[in-house]
């Protein structure tokens, strides 16, 4: 039923139990996973440890369905990591907004991390020409820093002829 209804929006793929689940996702990180509390093999809460617990898929929005209602059981899915919660028997509509709702946010956070990645890049790319010039800089005023060094040694030196103090000058 949940695949029929997705499959009318987005590209679904389903699975028959929770490790096939996992390695689906670990293989080809998708935008949004959405299990069953109780499914054969991994359960969702493993299942879920599992996603959050590999970096290529720890952000990927992840959506439980229970028929286990009530708050505590509710906390008890949010605290383990899940997107969303969402207690069976549920609204059809109830569901796509939700799952709508999610990939969004997905999308959203996937473009303000390439953003920031843009970002970083650019700050490293400015340090290093700002080193560079830096660098330059720092060699073209030696250059003629020494000279005004030498002769500012000799004029203190006090053993200069007056006329070289002069050109020294």
């Amino acid at each position: 039923y949940v695949s029929r209804l997705l499959q009318a929006h987005w590209d679904v793929e389903t699975v028959a139990d929770g490790q096939a689940a996992l390695d689906l996702a670990t293989a080809a990180v998708p935008d949004l996973v959405l299990s069953d509390v109780m499914i054969p093999g991994l359960d969702g809460f493993a299942l879920l440890r599992g996603l959050r617990a590999n970096p290529d898929t720890a952000a990927v929005p992840v959506i439980l369905l229970s028929g286990r209602a009530g708050e505590e059981a509710r906390v008890e899915g949010l605290e383990a990591g899940a997107d969303d919660y969402v207690v069976k028997p549920f609204a059809a509509r109830e569901l796509l907004a939700r799952v709508s709702t999610h990939l969004t946010l997905a999308q959203a956070r996937r473009e303000a991390i390439r953003e920031a990645r843009e970002a970083r890049t650019q700050a490293e790319t400015a340090d290093r020409a700002k080193d560079a010039f830096l660098a330059m800089l720092s060699h073209e005023l030696r250059q003629p820093m020494n000279a005004i060094v030498g002769w500012a040694r000799m004029l203190r030196s006090g053993t200069m002829p007056a006329g070289a103090q002069q050109e020294a000058l």
